[in-house]
């Protein structure tokens, strides 16, 4: 680990790196390129900087003003590159930020603020290091809420000891998982024969979805082979005491559920659909994350993000299933009746071709359809349907209007409860079955069991 002792430091945004050598370039043909040294640091919002000295510079466009670099951001020809050595002797590495220029930027020395999403640094693993399985690290400091399994204890130098229930641990095929709650962050350790790049898109949406969080993974260190890589990443710290709404229920009192097997196992299916099916994966992590992002935003933001995830994941999901599910003799023999009677009447080629179309829609399965299908199949309810029905048209159709703080409760209710169409859509994606919590507008949190309904297979 090359941040060591100073781990502590990057938790609290205290931690300041100090670099004797730094390169700023392009990989293009006539690409830019500076050098000179710096200091890397994190602001009051979280963000990793460099203050970087430029000393000398070469093929540095002409500004007279500020301007800033790539101009073509979407061009990876023109991406810039970062490469920095610290006092220590430790090499990190950055890409695809952007700096400013001026007129002092050809005529060194200048003064340049960087910007960072994150900094990695990769070397090779230590002789003493078991190389034969892989390793995995990271954490953040959003809020946690699996189900521990595991209790630890904690002396002090006085000699008092106290118990917690602070862990959970999950055995795999092949490998282990270990997630320790402390005070201010949680901890997860992976080790075993997994592969880090496949897992952690799972285990992020795995605790965000379960703790209504958005994690943000500070710090990381990887382990595949002899080759390790360790990386400290940008955050946003006003993110940390932001939540949204999760169905998952970590502690339970029925018997049936005390283990929290159902929990461990939801798990399990979100890597199995990662590993089996990951466009259905896809879909339903970045439309979580857009629902979850738009809860941190106005009413309006949230209708109309939480109608199109909605619809969304039925089309990428359901719909294709039910089309080859639905058995649509009895309609297509419909069609084909109205089809022939059409062409019988006295019309225009094109008056014939509008109305032959509009029939061959007749056929197509729209939201609204696939809803009623899986209102039939008893994995969603009519109740859903008119909740999302509401905010689909209101979100489509908006109107001018004067909010008061009662007013907005209630729209918040209402989109909270709609929400739960949005989490069974999901959960019945991933093969879930167990208690969940249901939101309803103007009543108590309540809670039920979830029965998963097989309709993708």
């Amino acid at each position: 680990m090359t941040i060591g002792k100073e781990i502590e430091k990057l938790r609290t945004g205290d931690l300041v790196l100090h670099c004797v050598q730094v390169e700023v370039f392009q990989k293009m043909d006539d690409g830019l390129k500076m050098s000179g040294h710096g200091t890397i640091k994190i602001n009051n919002a979280g963000t990793i900087y460099m203050e970087f000295i430029c000393t000398t510079s070469e093929n540095v466009p002409p500004a007279l003003f500020n301007e800033r670099l790539p101009k073509d951001p979407l061009n990876d020809e023109h991406k810039l590159y970062l490469r920095t050595q610290t006092i220590d002797g430790d090499v990190y590495e950055s890409d695809g930020f952007f700096i400013q220029i001026n007129m002092n930027s050809s005529h060194p020395p200048a003064h340049h603020y960087i910007f960072l999403s994150s900094i990695n640094s990769s070397s090779i693993a230590e002789p003493h290091e078991p190389t034969e399985d892989n390793y995995l690290y990271f954490e953040f400091a959003e809020h946690f809420n699996i189900p521990a399994n595991k209790s630890n204890s904690v002396v002090s130098s006085l000699g008092g000891e106290s118990h917690s229930w602070n862990q959970t641990v999950l055995e795999m095929d092949g490998y282990s998982i270990s997630m320790v709650k402390k005070p201010s962050h949680t901890e997860v350790r992976v080790t075993g024969c997994f592969e880090p790049e496949e897992l952690l898109p799972c285990l992020k949406f795995y605790i965000g979805f379960s703790s209504a969080s958005m994690p943000q993974f500070v710090y990381m260190l990887k382990r595949t082979g002899e080759d390790k890589q360790e990386i400290i990443s940008s955050i946003a710290n006003n993110q940390k005491r932001q939540r949204s709404s999760s169905p998952m229920i970590a502690n339970i009192g029925n018997k049936k559920y005390s283990d929290s097997v159902y929990h461990y196992n939801f798990l399990k299916n979100i890597i199995s659909l990662y590993k089996n099916n990951p466009k259905q994966f896809e879909s339903v992590h970045s439309q979580w994350e857009r629902v979850w992002y738009s809860f941190q935003s106005k009413n309006s933001i949230m209708i109309l993000t939480l109608s199109v995830a909605i619809e969304g994941l039925l089309n990428d999901i359901y719909i294709p299933i039910i089309k080859i599910k639905k058995d649509n003799s009895e309609l297509e023999t419909e069609i084909k009746k109205v089809k022939q009677q059409v062409k019988t009447l006295e019309l225009t080629d094109d008056q014939r071709s509008r109305i032959l179309s509009s029939v061959s829609y007749w056929k197509n399965i729209t939201a609204a359809k696939a809803l009623d299908y899986l209102i039939e199949q008893h994995v969603i309810t009519s109740s859903d349907k008119k909740l999302w029905q509401e905010i689909r048209n209101e979100s489509a159709h908006p109107k001018i209007r004067e909010d008061n703080l009662a007013k907005e409760r209630l729209e918040c209710e209402k989109v909270s409860s709609c929400l739960n169409l949005f989490h069974k859509l999901v959960l019945n994606t991933l093969a879930f079955s167990g208690p969940v919590s249901i939101l309803q507008a103007g009543k108590e949190l309540t809670y039920e069991e979830l029965v998963h309904t097989e309709i993708l297979n």
